[in-house]
């Protein structure tokens, strides 16, 4: 149970003041002289709840210029299997993806030690870029054993949900995955393709599922904006 603070209740007041006052991405909340007059605190106690909308992401602040509202994040449960895909549209984003790169390889060292499958298997490798709103906030590079999937460069990849088309064209059904969180910073590309400063912090996560049969379906790795992404459970 968590103890409703004052700090949380400032929190809490803060949040209702931005639903009521239909206050969108990139508004400008009131100054801190204003915020504790309307809130009737202290200063030291109204930046203590600020502070924890920051570290939610619901504001994000400019120095020397206050408070705004951030852009919405999307919520990923870390005990709950769903696709991103399916988490953006519960939240009633507007998502699309672009295929950078679908290609045919053999499993090295390093996926081979991820995928739990021998070195050499023949694996394609998938790569996509996802925007949320028009902005990019995911690189996502996933790898699936030929074996299982042959054929799957004949799928829209870029405009259908990978895991809809592994139900549908394949019989695939999803079970149960394990995922490790990370982080990680962008290289030259990832910063292009998200379009962030080279060496910015990342959120890595790497991603095996596994279908109903408890076969290895895919690994992926996904590259992802710490501020358009916040773990729940």
């Amino acid at each position: 149970m968590k103890i409703l603070t004052l700090s949380i209740m400032i929190a809490n007041e803060l949040k209702n003041m931005i639903e009521q006052e239909n206050l969108k991405e990139g508004d400008k909340l009131p100054s801190e002289r204003d915020l504790c007059e309307k809130l009737n605190v202290q200063r030291l106690t109204l930046r203590s709840g600020l502070r924890i909308l920051l570290q939610e992401g619901i504001i994000v602040s400019k120095q020397r210029s206050g408070y705004y509202v951030n852009k919405p994040r999307v919520e990923k449960n870390v005990f709950h299997l769903e696709s991103t895909s399916e988490a953006i549209f519960q939240q009633g984003l507007k998502m699309k993806m672009k295929l950078l790169h679908l290609s045919k390889m053999e499993l090295n060292k390093y996926l081979s030690a991820h995928m739990r499958l021998p070195l050499g298997t023949k694996v394609y490798e998938l790569q996509r870029l996802r925007y949320v709103d028009d902005e990019p906030i995911s690189l996502e590079t996933t790898y699936i054993p030929i074996e299982i999937v042959p054929d799957l460069e004949h799928y829209d990849l870029q405009e259908q949900a990978l895991y809809v088309i592994l139900e549908t064209a394949y019989d695939i059904h999803i079970d149960h995955s394990e995922q490790e969180i990370l982080v990680s910073t962008a290289d030259d590309f990832a910063a292009m393709s998200l379009q962030v400063a080279k060496g910015e912090q990342l959120v890595l996560q790497q991603g095996l599922a596994y279908d109903t049969k408890n076969r290895q379906i895919e690994y992926t790795e996904s590259l992802m904006k710490m501020e358009r992404f916040v773990y729940v459970n």
